[in-house]
């Protein structure tokens, strides 16, 4: 066997490993206003809590048709109980106010809050949480 042939292919290897973009592990955006005391997030905290964290965390980021849209909760975590994380699927809002057919309701984003306060948002392209 020729020694390109056989050199070829670990080469080549060696290169795509080399080029790789190894992932950023995602860093921890600052609490919001709406804070979680410590005793909350070692215990965890409701579904209300958390949305009120994350509706903050929107309006500290300025998201301006918060009106047109609506969130609902995604995870297994009973109603009305305590947990260290929850998740929301932000939906859209189609009617007269926000135009669309009111027929759909697609999802925009989501979201994962912990009961630190820590507010993520999933990025389709990585297929995980990362900081918001």
């Amino acid at each position: 066997m020729p020694f390109t042939k056989r050199v070829l292919p670990w080469a080549f290897a060696a290169l795509l490993l080399g080029c790789s973009r190894s992932p950023q592990p995602p860093q921890e955006a600052p609490a919001p206003k709406a804070t979680v005391s410590k005793q909350a997030a070692s215990t965890g905290i409701t579904e209300n809590q958390a949305l009120d964290l994350l509706l903050a965390a929107l309006k500290k980021r300025k998201v301006a048709d918060l009106d047109c849209l609506t969130f609902n909760a995604e995870d297994d975590n009973p109603p009305g109980s305590k947990a260290e994380q929850w998740e929301f699927a932000a939906r859209e809002i189609h009617n007269e106010k926000c135009g669309g057919d009111p027929a759909v309701s697609h999802v925009r984003d989501r979201y994962e809050i912990s009961s630190a306060g820590k507010v993520m948002v999933y990025n389709v392209a990585e297929g995980e949480f990362t900081k918001f």
